[in-house]
């Protein structure tokens, strides 16, 4: 991707704004974030747990993908 690309991909996302309460981004425009706004205390804590676990997966999921793309090119040698 080129440099202009770039900038101009960038202009056109919204400013985000890291939300103190449960971590995540939301769009700045807005006055309270739109993950937790409406949460208490214990679906707050299970929002987080719940996004932890989806990382976590996430980077199984890129280790497996990893370790196939080296293993593959081994098969046709």
């Amino acid at each position: 991707m080129s440099i202009g690309l770039t900038s101009t991909w960038r202009s056109k996302q919204s400013k985000q704004k890291r939300c103190n309460r449960c971590e995540l981004y939301y769009v700045q425009s807005l006055d309270k974030c739109s993950h937790c706004a409406d949460l208490n205390g214990a679906e707050l804590t299970r929002l987080k747990k719940t996004h932890h676990d989806n990382s976590t997966f996430g980077q199984y999921l890129g280790f497996v993908a990893l370790i196939i793309g080296l293993l593959l090119p081994l098969n046709f040698l």
